[in-house]
């Protein structure tokens, strides 16, 4: 029985039982997804006729006697199906002797109330990977470092008149002391998450940052005149104070994010740029107000729901706009994975990125799609089981991840 097939009857068990995870619902709706002859197997597995077989059989006899009921049977609905092997056929095989092998237990739980526990994960996937958090590095105007994730809360540190602070939800903000006396110098700050990091800012401005995995944002410890100018790299969720010009109270004061030479000019606005170097594309996605997203002499102005993509290297002489769902676009800033219809090397990609692994590709991995909603707080190993089932596999070791087919 293969791997796969035993993973997908151990789902309906647990179906059965009301004990599926998040993880493992996604997992058994991605595979009932797939076709439409999964999800007949499904309903004639759940329907109890099979299932009360099954553990009636495994009262009778014993497993031999299953395995040779079986190779007996499966002849004969080979042949009515025109001497084509059915999958059905030998996964709803599978099913039947699951019951009475490795996953008797959960029948036994289901029908008698015997105690029982859950098997143990599959070996390939015996070592764990925990997901991320809030890890940072705060580099400070004068060159020195702070690592967010082991410094106390409260002040951290004074730059010119703004005050810097560390909140108790992994946040950090920047107060300025007083404006009796303005800042006449600029003062930069960085701050950079590594992989499996993340972590929010808050500008002297008020206007709020999110950071992704791998990446970084710089900006004044104070903004002086009228533009507001930050840089980042990787990717951030930005949402803008809207401010004025303080010797034009009627003209907004924009707010501009830097990144690889493309410019995303705000007028306070709620939008995401995503820009990894491995993606090889920068994407601007709007999802309040107004965005204006310029390359030398290209600009596109986006609405809501409306994402610019760009090349990465800059190879491209175009701007590329399109509708998109904004769920999935912000999904990592809200604390998901949402795939829709995502192919397997993005993702592992995203995967790489939070839980810090590097992603190794042995033999031919077969190209796959999948749609998936899971919590960004699992566990690698349980996630990955969303994707066992699509004929690709995985080992983890220490920090590399190998997908194989």
């Amino acid at each position: 029985m293969s791997h796969n097939v035993q993973n997908i009857a151990e789902l309906i068990v647990k179906h059965l039982n009301d004990e599926l995870s998040d993880v493992e619902q996604e997992a058994l709706q991605a595979w009932l997804s797939e076709s439409e002859n999964n999800r007949l197997f499904f309903n004639k597995v759940i329907s109890g006729t099979r299932i009360k077989e099954g553990l009636l059989q495994f009262q009778k006899t014993n497993e031999a006697a299953i395995w040779e009921k079986i190779s007996k049977e499966l002849p004969d609905e080979t042949k009515q199906i025109g001497f084509r092997r059915s999958w059905l056929s030998y996964a709803a095989a599978a099913i039947v002797v699951l019951f009475i092998s490795t996953a008797t237990f959960f029948l036994i739980r289901h029908y008698q109330k015997m105690p029982g526990e859950i098997g143990e994960t599959a070996q390939s996937l015996k070592n764990d990977v925990a997901p991320g958090g809030n890890k940072a590095v705060l580099t400070l105007a004068d060159g020195s470092s702070i690592i967010l994730d082991s410094a106390q809360n409260g002040a951290l540190a004074q730059q010119g008149n703004t005050k810097v602070l560390k909140l108790n939800n992994g946040q950090l903000a920047y107060n300025l002391a007083g404006q009796q006396h303005p800042a006449t110098t600029v003062l930069y700050n960085t701050i950079s998450t590594p992989k499996g990091g993340q972590y929010q800012v808050v500008l002297p401005d008020g206007s709020k940052v999110w950071l992704n995995a791998s990446s970084s944002l710089r900006f004044p410890t104070a903004f002086i005149g009228n533009e507001r100018i930050v840089e980042i790299t990787g990717e951030a969720y930005f949402e803008v104070a809207s401010l004025k010009i303080s010797d034009n109270l009627t003209k907004k004061r924009p707010f501009i994010v830097k990144v690889n030479g493309v410019e995303v000019d705000v007028m306070g606005t709620h939008f995401n740029v995503m820009a990894y170097g491995d993606e090889g594309k920068i994407k601007t996605t709007l999802l309040e107000g107004v965005v204006n997203v310029k390359r030398g002499k290209l600009n596109e102005l986006l609405k809501p729901g409306q994402e610019a993509e760009l090349s990465y290297n800059q190879t491209n002489d175009k701007i590329i706009i399109r509708n998109v769902d904004l769920e999935e676009a912000v999904a990592w800033k809200n604390g998901r994975f949402l795939f829709n219809n995502a192919e397997i090397r993005p993702i592992m990609r995203q995967l790489m990125r939070w839980y810090d692994v590097d992603v190794i590709y042995e033999g031919n991995v077969p190209e796959r799609y999948f749609t998936a909603n899971i919590s960004r707080n699992t566990n690698l190993a349980e996630l990955l089981k969303v994707f066992e089932l699509s004929k690709i596999h995985f080992k983890i070791e220490g920090r590399k991840l190998i997908v194989m087919p």
